[in-house]
């Protein structure tokens, strides 16, 4: 006997789906996303091909190179959701940061300056403080990245080296900058009680950077022309990335735009990263 069965049955028989409360809302919460999704790839740090003070800290040579190279994105898994939410953060932090100003009738923030501590590699610090003379970069974590912030360890070297740099970068302004700041706001909490702020003194009493922090900006800048060089190799295919080498990291890779675990098996495009470990 032949069994007929309708689309309409066909429909009322599938699982629930996962995103929506019917097949139609699924599809258009797909539809909302790719909006979304292709929005963000076409924001302009998406679209930077030159690297900030926010990437040259990060340890892996093969994903700061490849990116100076500028090489196909290998990532489809990254998913843009943090990276929207930050900017749209930032951008009412900043708007809160100049109303203060105009507020109080005293310029004590300076919001989104550009700077240049390195010639190659400019960035935007989210925020200076001239009351305080200190140089702030805005943070908004998820909890377990708010977790590692509030250890005893404290922030990642990326994340150091990024707050150094900016400072360097208002020194060679004219600016005095006495301390660092990372301001790391719960960005998936209910409140505000969450924020947490590290510091790091960066100049002595001469104005100078402390010794400790003109040893580890010499040392990510030596870094920075090696990686330089492995890129004009990438680019002139005279190296491939997986000749560069790699500093696995659990966090990094999968915001890599290299990270491709399959490449482990199938000898394709793209960095293993963790998965070779």
């Amino acid at each position: 006997m032949t069994v007929t069965t309708t689309p309409a049955d066909f429909m009322a028989a599938a699982p629930a789906p996962l995103n929506g409360s019917s097949p139609w809302a699924s599809r258009y919460a797909t539809e909302l996303r790719r909006v979304l999704t292709d929005h963000a790839a076409r924001a302009p740090r998406s679209l930077q091909l030159h690297l900030g003070p926010s990437e040259l800290g990060v340890a892996c040579d093969r994903q700061v190179a490849g990116k100076m190279a500028g090489l196909p994105t290998t990532n489809h898994v990254n998913d843009p959701w943090p990276s929207i939410r930050g900017t749209a953060l930032h951008a009412y932090a900043a708007e809160a940061f100049m109303a203060d100003n105009g507020r109080r009738g005293l310029l004590r923030w300076v919001v989104e300056q550009r700077v240049h501590p390195h010639p190659d590699h400019p960035g935007t610090a989210d925020l200076y403080d001239a009351v305080e003379q200190a140089l702030a970069d805005h943070k908004f974590l998820g909890e377990t990245s708010m977790a590692k912030v509030r250890s005893a360890k404290g922030p990642s070297r990326k994340y150091v080296v990024q707050l150094l740099l900016y400072g360097l970068g208002y020194l060679l302004l004219g600016l005095p900058v006495r301390r660092v700041v990372l301001a790391a706001y719960p960005a998936t909490a209910s409140s505000l009680d969450g924020l947490y702020v590290w510091e790091r003194a960066l100049t002595g009493d001469d104005g100078q950077l402390l010794p400790e922090n003109a040893d580890l900006i010499s040392e990510v800048f030596a870094q920075t022309a090696t990686r330089q060089a492995y890129a004009t190799e990438l680019h002139a295919g005279r190296l491939s990335l997986d000749q560069i080498p790699l500093t696995p990291d659990s966090d990094e890779c999968y915001f890599c735009p290299f990270y491709r675990p399959q490449s482990a098996r199938d000898g394709g495009p793209g960095c293993p990263g963790t998965a070779t470990h």
